[in-house]
């Protein structure tokens, strides 16, 4: 079975990162032979000590070879093409990947290698050789494109060594990627194919045609229900309906409600305000709004929202009023705490957050009651449009911090 490795790098001082031991202990059994093609065949003293280098970090991480070899101009063509056929590791080693190939094309070890069974590992330059096409700008002064064909083990054609602080170097990759596909890898990074099955350790980036793929963090998206009806001991909340609105317009004219109520001014005339009530919105699932409603005479108390504040991390404000006459009951204490369940418990949320203004006591007084924790306060953060500039108070409460609550 043939199993593939691709190393971006290997620490010359470290050796294998956590993760790069995690997939040789699981591939490489010990006890195996390994051979390594070096990238120059005549630096004998440099390829003794990388060699004997490589192999101190596989003892370090447990794992010895019963045969050792180093395909280098020590070994002749006939004897290097039978030991890269006998072995069952063949390591490609890091260094000038032009200049590895041309060796391993002399020495008519391409095929070879791409029909042995066993495991292959490459770093650096050995992982650019391993692709069907490479592709790369060299590092000479002139940055000459570099273009041939690789021993064909992979469609994958990595660019190791990648640093977003290296500017310089993103710009070789873009410009690489006009021409051919990479696959862009930091040092931690690396490949591992088995049975033609590909997988990607750490984070990669695929360049092409100047344009990177660049992935953002997954999130789980909200199941949303839309405003359903709801209930407490004492209260229904259902949708608002236009004869709410109505009715709402003139439980608003107190100014001890208005004084808390936005930053924008509220209607005047009752004509004209009803035609701001858009009864379409509970069309949309995430949009959650309820009257406020006794059981016991059907009396309209007021409003409940529910305001999505940020649906990738899972968030939203509980926004409240109910009319003056009903204060003191408890009731907007009995609602929130019932939406609070409803977007813990059936939405799944993360977390609640509300705020209220320093001076308007009665409302982040609601906050404490319902579990909300005090995180701070905002000086002179929010305008009221019938209130002025308010200092606002600040709470929130996790999902988790919800569940242990209500053990």
């Amino acid at each position: 079975m043939k199993k593939i490795i691709m190393f971006s790098g290997i620490n010359k001082e470290e050796g294998f990162t956590l993760s790069q031991t995690k997939e040789l202990s699981r591939l490489v059994e010990t006890g195996l032979s390994i051979s390594f093609i070096t990238s120059d065949f005549y630096d004998n003293e440099k390829n003794d000590l990388m060699v004997d280098k490589l192999i101190k970090f596989f003892k370090d991480i447990s794992i010895r070879f019963n045969k050792i070899n180093i395909i280098d101009c020590r070994t002749n063509k006939e004897e290097s093409k039978e030991i890269v056929k006998n072995s069952d590791i063949v390591f490609l080693m890091g260094g000038d990947p032009k200049k590895e190939m041309s060796y391993i094309n002399e020495y008519d070890l391409a095929k070879i290698l791409l029909d042995r069974d066993g495991i292959t590992i490459g770093v650096s330059a050995g992982s650019i050789n391993m692709a069907k096409d490479v592709i790369y700008r060299d590092e000479d002064e002139n940055k000459t494109m570099i273009r041939y064909k690789g021993i064909g083990l992979t469609d994958i054609c990595i660019y190791p060594h990648l640093d977003f602080k290296n500017i310089d170097y993103l710009k070789e990759i873009f410009e690489v990627s006009k021409l051919q596909k990479v696959t862009a890898l930091p040092d931690k990074s690396f490949i591992v194919i088995e049975n033609s099955e590909v997988n990607y350790i750490n984070e990669h980036y695929d360049v092409d045609n100047n344009t990177i793929d660049i992935k953002g963090y997954p999130y789980e998206e909200i199941n949303h229900t839309g405003t359903i009806d709801l209930e407490t001991n004492r209260l229904l909340l259902r949708k608002t309906t236009k004869q709410d609105f109505e009715e709402f317009f003139f439980i608003q004219l107190n100014p001890k409600l208005r004084k808390y109520l936005g930053p924008t001014k509220l209607g005047n005339n009752p004509e004209k305000s009803i035609k701001y009530f858009d009864e379409s919105a509970y069309e949309n699932k995430d949009y959650y709004r309820w009257s406020i409603v006794k059981k016991e005479d059907n009396k309209l108390l007021g409003t409940v929202y529910l305001t999505m504040h940020d649906k990738k991390a899972k968030t939203a404000g509980i926004d409240y009023w109910i009319r003056e006459d009903e204060w003191g009951k408890g009731y907007t204490t009995e609602v929130s705490r019932r939406i609070m369940k409803f977007a813990f418990e059936t939405l799944e949320l993360n977390r609640i957050e509300s705020c209220g203004a320093k001076d308007n006591t009665a409302t982040w007084k609601v906050m404490e009651n319902i579990g909300l924790k005090y995180e701070g306060t905002r000086p002179k953060s929010y305008f009221y449009y019938y209130g002025g500039i308010q200092d606002m108070r600040e709470y929130g409460i996790s999902r988790e911090e919800y569940l242990e609550e209500i053990k």
